[in-house]
């Protein structure tokens, strides 16, 4: 039959470089803007002039981890409030993890507490560093390169994390504020999530439609076997303390967090899978149903690994720091990895169970409208 030709699906409509020049124009302005923003905020805002480093000192734990500590006289000029233009002094002390400090040099911008004794520095109290500048270049940075590289999908994609940032503010509000059940809250919030992200990224088609279905179906039947796997073993080995500060029935939330997880990966194989199938079948009308729903296996098992890799990769690299951090104060790997990783691990495996899923079920529902198009 030859190979598969993995196709997107592909909007009508392209965004003009002079939009991408213009976004150029206005992020240069804004982190022009926000590095000189420091009257506008109600906290103390100044920069470093000076600094001077002294008194280091090597320290030694019991499980043998070395460390410093040094000490820091820093020169400030104050950016705002009444005592705009002065400079003053002030003292910090830092270590070479800076775990739970930080390292100042000259040319930062940071918020101090000036105290009841302004000037002085044993009065002046640093709270931590002024990043709005970093924060805007960042989202100008990213916006560029998704406008430049994507495109009119770029835009649209920016707008539906827009739109979803702003959906789940609301849900989170609702579950806060109210005593609905939050598993069926965020499970209305992941359908609207996929319908919304798969409409303004992929536009309105038959393909798009066959998308949502599948990205839905895949994901709450994963979430439907974890849902009778716990169930049978009576959530052995799953350390649900370990969700912190949650004041709500953990096992709703942990699910919820699975679901939202794994939405976007799920959607965006049922979504290739999908255009890649109908594309063939214009091609090669000729083909049967189970003809197609084998390609759709063979395009998913070349997606699929890489999807899974990436979540667990996200994961891991989001406990990587406490992993090590357990690990470097005598605590062994097994008790590591059941209060650091166990759960995470379990959401990585339904989310892999949720991917494996939803190549067969886009196989059969697109395979399916291919052959007795049932949309038109």
């Amino acid at each position: 039959m030859g190979d598969v030709i993995l196709t997107r699906i592909k909007p009508k409509v392209q965004i003009k470089w002079l939009t991408i020049l213009i976004i150029l124009i206005v992020g240069v302005v804004a982190i022009l803007f926000t590095h000189y923003d420091a009257p506008l905020y109600q906290q103390t805002v100044a920069q470093v002039e000076q600094v001077h480093n002294y008194g280091k000192t090597n320290t030694t734990d019991e499980f043998q981890n070395r460390d410093y500590q040094e000490n820091q006289k820093l020169t400030l000029k104050i950016l705002n409030g009444k005592d705009a233009g002065k400079t003053v002094k002030a003292q910090n002390q830092f270590s070479g993890s800076t775990a739970t400090d930080q390292e100042y040099h000259p040319g930062q911008q940071i918020f101090v507490h000036l105290g009841s004794q302004k000037l002085k520095a044993s009065s002046i109290m640093i709270t931590g560093f002024k990043r709005d500048t970093t924060v805007i270049f960042l989202i100008w940075l990213t916006i560029t390169f998704l406008l430049i590289i994507l495109k009119f999908r770029g835009s649209m994609a920016l707008l539906s994390l827009v739109v979803n940032a702003l959906l789940f503010m609301v849900a989170i509000e609702l579950d806060v504020h109210t005593n609905f059940n939050p598993f069926i809250l965020f499970a209305i919030l992941s359908i609207i999530f996929t319908m919304v992200t798969a409409l303004l990224i992929f536009g309105k088609s038959k393909e798009t439609v066959v998308a949502i279905v599948a990205t839905i179906l895949g994901t709450f039947s994963a979430i439907l076997i974890a849902y009778l796997v716990l169930s049978v073993t009576h959530q052995r080995g799953m350390k649900f303390e370990m969700m912190d500060y949650v004041t709500q029935q953990r096992l709703p939330l942990f699910f919820a967090g699975s679901m939202i997880g794994s939405l976007g990966a799920i959607m965006d194989l049922s979504a290739d899978i999908t255009s890649s199938l109908f594309a063939v079948n214009r091609e090669e009308p000729t083909l049967t149903f189970w003809q197609l729903f084998e390609d759709a296996r063979k395009i998913g098992r070349s997606i699929m690994g890489p999807l899974i890799n990436v979540l667990f990769l996200i994961f891991v690299a989001g406990t990587f720091p406490m992993m090590v951090l357990f690990l470097k104060n005598g605590n062994s790997w097994g008790y590591s990895y059941s209060m650091i990783m166990s759960l995470g691990i379990v959401q990585s495996l339904i989310s892999g169970i949720g991917i494996a899923l939803t190549v067969p079920i886009t196989g059969l529902i697109a395979g399916a409208i291919c052959k007795t198009k049932v949309i038109k």
